[in-house]
């Protein structure tokens, strides 16, 4: 850039010097220079600092595009804590709503989870921010409650700092799948073969609840001297394990349950270790029925 420099310089008695005699001092290659005074000594002559300003066409258009790409890189995790505070709401009123599905009494449909959906996000700061027209922004209308699931899918718009390509905003869908507590219900239409029923290793026979105290025996420990006391739910004595009780001493601890007549010095004992596996009746291997839970199918 070309053009008139002027230069001042203070002189000992304060005065301007003229602008013709400063002319001739000047540089020829077109920058502009400003000279300011520097402390000097009595009797000397003042000294000029010449600093030279430029600012490029290049950084004038980068700098703010560096500036406006750091910006949308920040943002971009202000994103994911939206998502996150939006999934984390969406899973809380499905699973409220799944729970209110057990009860006949209460009516699962866009208003009640509206409701609790706007309740979980009352305290969000992100989303009053950031998301368009706020938590009311926020769309569930393309929800579905019919049939054993609850779908709830919510579609939001959120505001840029800055634009990019274009854009002003971006379109957000996020859904969340929370199956009803409605249990199951037979259809009576199951094939006798195929339905389950549990076994043991050694057993030889099945049954058809797992609760069955044959298969799931409550354990509890005695001394030996007090089992000649004892007796199981059948009205049994308590005699030795052939496997484990061969030996036992006056003072040793046993283990017995309330409806075997065995006595056990060890816990894994087969005799009262169960080995339950849930196998469908035909994989039974010829094993009968349970003549407590598995009478029925005799």
């Amino acid at each position: 850039m070309k053009g008139r420099c002027i230069a001042v310089s203070l002189g000992l008695e304060g005065r301007i010097i003229k602008q013709n005699k400063i002319k001739k001092s000047l540089p020829r290659d077109g920058c502009v220079r400003r000279y300011f005074p520097v402390p000097f000594q009595t009797g000397e002559a003042p000294r000029c600092t010449c600093l030279t300003a430029f600012f490029t066409l290049e950084a004038a258009i980068i700098l703010p595009l560096l500036a406006c790409f750091f910006v949308s890189i920040l943002f971009f995790f202000r994103v994911l804590q939206i998502e996150l505070e939006v999934q984390r709401a969406l899973g809380d009123t499905g699973r409220t709503l799944a729970a209110y599905a057990a009860a006949d009494s209460v009516e699962i449909n866009i208003a009640s989870a509206k409701v609790l959906f706007m309740k979980e996000l009352s305290d969000s700061e992100n989303i009053c921010r950031f998301i368009k027209n706020k938590a009311a922004g926020i769309s569930i209308s393309n929800s579905d409650f019919e049939g054993d699931f609850i779908k709830l899918k919510a579609d939001y718009t959120i505001r840029l700092p800055v634009g990019l390509l274009g854009k002003q905003q971006i379109r957000m869908n996020q859904c969340v799948q929370c199956r009803k507590w409605t249990g199951w219900q037979s259809t009576g239409t199951e094939d006798e073969e195929n339905l389950w029923v549990y076994i043991t290793e050694t057993g030889t026979v099945y049954h058809t609840s797992k609760e069955c105290s044959h298969i799931k025996l409550a354990v509890r420990q005695t001394g030996y001297e007090t089992l000649s006391t004892l007796r199981s739910e059948n009205g049994n004595k308590y005699y030795a394990c052939e496997i484990c009780a061969e030996k036992v001493n006056k003072n040793q601890i046993v283990y017995i349950t309330n409806q075997g007549d065995r006595y056990h010095v060890r816990l894994d004992c087969s005799g009262i270790k169960r080995t339950v596996l849930m196998v469908r009746l035909s994989e039974a291997g010829g094993r009968l029925p349970c003549s407590k839970c598995g009478g029925e199918r005799k």
